[in-house]
C-alpha cells in the first residue's frame, strides 16, 4: 500500500477501512445497466423488501435477480432469502452517495470530496493535512489553505511530489488531455496496473485534490474516467475555451516606442523653438516635469536634457516608473492599475490579437466581488468568474490601448475593422514570467 503521495501531506489509508472502499469501487465498476437499475430500487425501497414485488417492479426474472443480489450481498448492503431482501442501514447510506456518481448530470467536486473525508475518522483528518485541531470546519479550513483560488491550488499541486512514478504519470496524463478527462482502462493499460493498485492510487489523488474517479455513460454501458474535480476542472477548461488565437492577417512589426519616440522628438523641437502647443504628448511632458507652458509656449525643462540622453527604453522604463506618472480614471487604483496589466500575460507571445476576443478571457480582479474564488453557489461549489460592467471593459481597454501604449509595452492596430493589440518585445521582458 502506498501510504503518502506528496511531501506536506501525510496521508495513510490505513488509517480508515480503505479496503472496503477499494471491494466497492472495484464492484461499482462492473455494474451493468441493470445492476444500477436494481440498487436504485433498492436504495429508495424500505429496509425489507419482498423478492418477488422487487422483482416484478422491476421487470426482471427472480433468477437474474438472485445473481445481482449476490453481487450486493457481498458489500455488507443486504442479506436476502426467497422470500425477503433486509437492507444495512448503514450501507445503504453510502451507497446512495455512490448511486449519484452514474447521474448522467453527476459532476465529482466539492460534495463529493466532502463525503470522502466523512469516511475518515474525524480526530485523523488534522494530522493528514496539518490543519489546527481546534477547527471549527475541517472542510473550510481545507478549502481556505489549499483550494480557496486557482492561484493557490496551482501552487499546491506544483509542489506535489509522487511517490510511485505512475501517480505522477497519471496526473500528468489527466491534465494534459483535451477534455481533462481520461478513461481508467487507458490508464490501467498505460501503467501496466491491477485494478486493484489503480483504485488504490485513485483514493489517494482523491484525498490529496487532484483527481477523482466518476463514471460516463458510453454506448449505454458505465465507464470509469478520471478527471480534476469538477470546479477546477471547469475553471481550466475555462482557460481552454477563451485562448486567444491570433489574428489571422497579422502586419508588420510596430515601430517600437512610438509614443516615447513623439516625446523626444517633440522634446528636441522645443529645446530649439519654443512654441505654443497642446494635446496628449504636451499633458504627459509637463505632467513629467520635462516641459512647461510659460507665456503661452511650451519649453523643454532641465530634466529634458537627461532623459534624452537615455537609451530609448530607459526612457520607457523612465516614464512607466515615474511617480508623478498618472492613469486618471474613476476605477483608477493602483491595484486595479496592476490588475489589469497582468491581463495581458494571456497573450504575451500571440502577436496581433482581438481585443474583442482577449475580452472574453480577461480574469482580472476589479473589485472584490470579481476575485476568482471557490465559492458555494446554491448547492453547488465553483470558482467564480469576473464579470465585467462595460465602464470596467473600457478601463482594462484604455489601459491596454493608451496606458501601456504610451510607454511601448503594447502596440495597436485596426486589422480588418477589428481593434487589435500586440504586446511588444519591450513588453514581453517586462511582463514575462
Amino acid at each position: 500500500m502506498v501510504e503518502s503521495t506528496i511531501r506536506k501531506n501525510k496521508i495513510t489509508l490505513s488509517d480508515y477501512n480503505y479496503q472496503k472502499d477499494i471491494e466497492n469501487r472495484l464492484l461499482l465498476a462492473q455494474f451493468s445497466i441493470i445492476d444500477l437499475e436494481v440498487l436504485e430500487e433498492i436504495i429508495y425501497s424500505s429496509l425489507s423488501i419482498s423478492v418477488k414485488k422487487l422483482a416484478k417492479d422491476i421487470d426482471i426474472d427472480e433468477t437474474e435477480l438472485f445473481s445481482i443480489l449476490e453481487k450486493f450481498a457481498k458489500t455488507g448492503l443486504l442479506t436476502y432469502d426467497e422470500d425477503l431482501i433486509t437492507v444495512d442501514k448503514e450501507m445503504r447510506k453510502y451507497y446512495e452517495m455512490q448511486i449519484l456518481m452514474f447521474d448522467e448530470d453527476h459532476q465529482n467536486g466539492m460534495e463529493f470530496l466532502q463525503s470522502l473525508l466523512k469516511k475518515v475518522p474525524i480526530h485523523i483528518l488534522p494530522t493528514w493535512y496539518s490543519i489546527p485541531r481546534t477547527s471549527n470546519n475541517i472542510f473550510e479550513s481545507l478549502v481556505e489553505k489549499y483550494l480557496l483560488t486557482p492561484q493557490i491550488f496551482h501552487r499546491y499541486l506544483m509542489d506535489l511530489q509522487f511517490s510511485e512514478p505512475a501517480m505522477a504519470s497519471i496526473v500528468k496524463d489527466v491534465y494534459n488531455s483535451e477534455e481533462l478527462k481520461l478513461s481508467s482502462q487507458t490508464l490501467i493499460d498505460k501503467y501496466n496496473l491491477t485494478k486493484e493498485q489503480f483504485e488504490e492510487y485513485l483514493l489517494l489523488l482523491e484525498f490529496n485534490f487532484v483527481c477523482c474517479l466518476g463514471y460516463e455513460k458510453v454506448n449505454n454501458t458505465w465507464k470509469e474516467v478520471v478527471t480534476p474535480y469538477h470546479e477546477y476542472r471547469e475553471y481550466l477548461m475555462f482557460l481552454k475555451r477563451t485562448e486567444t488565437v491570433p489574428f489571422a492577417n497579422q502586419i508588420d512589426s510596430p515601430k517600437p516606442f512610438a509614443f516615447i519616440q513623439e516625446m523626444s522628438a517633440l522634446l528636441n523641437q522645443i529645446k530649439k523653438n519654443p512654441a505654443p502647443m497642446s494635446g496628449k504628448i504636451v499633458d504627459k511632458l509637463r505632467l513629467l516635469k520635462l516641459a512647461d507652458i510659460v507665456d503661452g509656449r511650451l519649453y523643454a525643462l532641465d530634466a529634458a536634457n537627461d532623459f534624452l540622453e537615455l537609451p530609448l527604453e530607459n526612457r520607457a522604463i523612465f516614464v512607466y516608473r515615474h511617480p508623478l506618472n498618472r492613469f486618471i480614471h474613476p476605477l483608477s487604483t493602483e491595484k486595479n492599475i496592476r490588475e489589469a496589466e497582468k491581463s495581458i500575460i494571456r497573450v504575451l507571445n500571440k502577436g496581433w490579437v482581438s481585443f474583442e476576443e482577449f475580452f472574453k478571457g480577461v480574469l482580472a480582479p476589479l473589485n472584490e466581488g470579481s476575485a476568482i474564488m471557490l465559492k458555494k453557489v446554491g448547492k453547488n461549489w465553483k470558482y467564480t468568474i469576473p464579470e465585467y460592467t462595460d465602464e470596467e471593459q473600457l478601463f482594462i481597454k484604455t489601459i491596454i490601448f493608451d496606458w501601456l501604449y504610451q510607454v511601448g509595452i503594447t502596440a495597436t492596430a485596426t486589422i480588418d475593422g477589428e481593434e487589435c493589440f500586440c504586446i511588444t518585445p519591450f513588453g514581453q521582458t517586462l511582463f514575462g514570467r
